[in-house]
């Protein structure tokens, strides 16, 4: 999708942090653009705060029926979706005292909620957008938001990174399923950005009570002043739709992580030893099922 200008496109969480972000970039580019959350009052203010927005609607992504409502108002409005942004997401907290909300602590409810969030409503969205890009036969645009912790996974965040290690394997999967229709995928995988996402997760989380029994409710000092300093999310939309204009296959914005990544993956590389069965080998036809040719098409 070289010539961005005058496309469609829709973006999820798009009333606060990386979403606004993106929404301010692609109308400085000069595409028709909309909104989709699930805060109302968030929506009224990015409507105010954004002159060219074409669109808002509100919208809970882990509801198909809301997908396609959405969809169809937004197509109704500005014409067909060109580029998907499946950005809304959660985080999963910690517990009002400050400690991660570990595996061994987690409530089930709160397992649950952040992987239907990130994971699936990622996944209904590009399920709603990718038929409608296939019968139109004009190609088209899905970026998902990951994030670092979809690269990599510290301790404290199990279920946040569960979520984003779907997304980044959920990508890297529809790229290769899409590409023979001219639609491109992006995963997006950000560090620090400046965003609501702290009080619009706490937001969220309050709407199941079993999910959010014990966790902190208000932001420290230190978390204040932390996001404050983080990366404008506006620069990070400029960088997605420089991805999108030549189908980059991940967008990595914060390069101080790449040591990190290294670890991990020379970690998984140090792990391929001798076979369980010595002798043994995959059949050909199982060996080549697992493996993805995006990787070596993917621009570098």
């Amino acid at each position: 999708m070289q010539k961005l200008a005058g496309k469609t496109a829709l973006v999820t969480g798009g009333a606060s942090g990386i979403g606004l972000g993106m929404a301010r970039a692609f109308i400085a580019a000069g595409l028709r653009v909309a909104i989709a959350d699930i805060n109302d009052n968030a929506l009224e203010v990015a409507e105010a705060a954004l002159p060219g927005l074409g669109k808002a609607v509100k919208l809970d992504v882990t509801r198909a029926t809301e997908w396609e409502y959405a969809v169809e108002a937004v197509e109704a409005a500005l014409g067909p979706v060109n580029i998907l942004c499946n950005n809304a997401g959660v985080g999963q907290g910690r517990f009002a005292d400050g400690r991660d909300t570990s595996v061994a602590e987690m409530p089930e409810a709160l397992w649950r909620m952040v992987l239907e969030i990130n994971a699936t409503g990622t996944f209904l969205g590009a399920r709603t957008m990718a038929p409608r890009m296939i019968a139109r036969g004009q190609g088209g645009h899905i970026v998902n938001t990951a994030s670092t912790g979809g690269l990599m996974a510290p301790g404290g965040i199990a279920a946040y990174c569960a979520s984003k290690y779907a997304v980044v394997g959920l990508s890297e999967s529809m790229r290769a399923e899409l590409a023979p229709a001219g639609i491109g995928v992006s995963v997006l995988c950000p560090g620090g950005v400046r965003s609501n996402l702290f009080a619009s997760s706490v937001a969220i989380r309050a709407k199941t009570p079993d999910a959010f029994d014990g966790l902190a409710t208000v932001g420290t000092d230190s978390l204040r002043i932390e996001q404050e300093q983080r990366m404008d999310p506006v620069r990070v939309g400029e960088m997605v739709l420089r991805a999108i204009a030549v189908n980059a296959m991940y967008i990595i914005p914060h390069p101080e992580y790449l040591g990190h990544i290294e670890e991990r993956h020379a970690a998984l590389v140090a792990a391929f030893g001798e076979s369980a069965q010595p002798g043994y080998r995959d059949t050909d036809v199982t060996f080549e099922r697992f493996r993805n040719p995006e990787y070596a098409r993917a621009p570098r």
